[in-house]
C-alpha cells in the first residue's frame, strides 16, 4: 500500500474516531454534546461539535429564543472536527446553533449557506423542583429538604434561580427579590430611614421639619407686632 493511501486511511479513521467519541450523529456536521431537540439548564456548559470541509471557510452562528445572533466562531476548516464550549443562559426557550459555509453551484448572490442546524432549549433551573419528590443537585429548592443547598448570592432570601434582582444590598425585598419602597417615596426600604411616611429623597425618605417655618413665622410676627405698636405710641406725642 503506498504512503499516500496510508495516510489518508489513517486521516478517516481518526475522523470516524473522533466522531463516535463525540457522540456524532450519522453524517450530521454539526452537533452538541447531548444532541439536538434537548434540554440544557441555565448555567450548563454547551459543547458544540462541527466539521468544515478542508480549505473551505467557515462560520458557526448561534440564535437565542429572541433571535439575537451571535457569530460562535469562524476561519478555514482542515477537515477535522473542531468544537466550542458556550455557556447556557437566559432567554429562556430554544437555541439554534447553524454551521455555515460559501454556498456551491451557481448563484450569484449566495455567499454562505447553511450546512447544518441543531436546536436545543434552554430550560429554568427552578422549573422541576422535586418533581421527583427528592430535592436533587440543580434543583435548588426551598420547598423539600436534602439534596443540595440554596444558592443566594445577595442573601436577601431569595434563590439565585429566582432572583430578578440578584445583586440588593439588603433583605428588605419584594418576593422576586427586588429592594421595596413602602411608602413610594423613591427611596428603597434599605435606605429610608422613614420607611413609612412618604419623603424627600434628599432627606433620606424623611418629610422636611416644619419647624423652622413655624419659628420664622413666630419672629416674623412678632418684629411686625412690635412696629405696630411703635407707630402707635408715636401717634400719641
Amino acid at each position: 500500500m503506498k504512503k499516500r493511501e496510508l495516510s489518508l486511511l489513517i486521516s478517516v479513521a481518526m475522523l470516524v474516531l473522533t466522531a463516535a467519541l463525540s457522540g456524532q450523529p450519522d453524517d450530521a456536521l454539526l452537533w452538541t454534546d447531548r444532541g439536538c431537540d434537548v434540554s440544557y439548564t441555565v448555567d450548563d456548559l454547551i459543547t458544540v461539535y462541527f466539521i468544515p470541509e478542508d480549505g473551505e471557510e467557515y462560520e458557526l452562528w448561534a440564535y437565542d429564543a429572541l433571535m439575537n445572533a451571535q457569530l460562535l466562531s469562524e476561519g478555514v476548516g482542515t477537515g477535522q472536527t473542531l468544537n466550542i464550549t458556550v455557556t447556557a443562559t437566559p432567554p429562556l426557550g430554544p437555541l439554534t446553533f447553524v454551521f455555515k459555509m460559501p454556498c456551491k453551484g451557481e448563484c450569484e448572490l449566495c455567499d454562505m449557506c447553511d450546512y447544518g442546524q441543531c436546536t436545543v432549549t434552554v430550560v429554568d433551573p427552578c422549573a422541576d423542583h422535586c418533581n421527583n419528590g427528592i430535592q436533587d443537585c440543580g434543583e435548588y429548592g426551598v420547598d423539600c429538604g436534602g439534596g443540595c443547598p440554596v444558592k443566594d448570592a445577595d442573601s436577601d432570601g431569595v434563590e439565585d434561580c429566582m432572583d430578578l434582582c440578584p445583586n440588593s444590598r439588603c433583605d428588605k425585598v419584594d418576593e422576586n427579590g427586588c429592594e421595596t419602597d413602602a411608602d413610594a417615596d423613591g427611596v428603597t426600604d434599605c435606605d429610608d430611614e422613614c420607611p413609612d411616611e412618604k419623603g424627600d429623597p434628599s432627606n433620606r425618605g424623611c418629610p422636611h421639619s416644619n419647624s423652622l417655618l413655624i419659628v420664622g413665622g413666630i419672629g416674623v410676627a412678632v418684629v411686625v407686632g412690635g412696629l405696630a405698636v411703635w407707630k402707635m405710641k408715636g401717634r400719641k406725642h
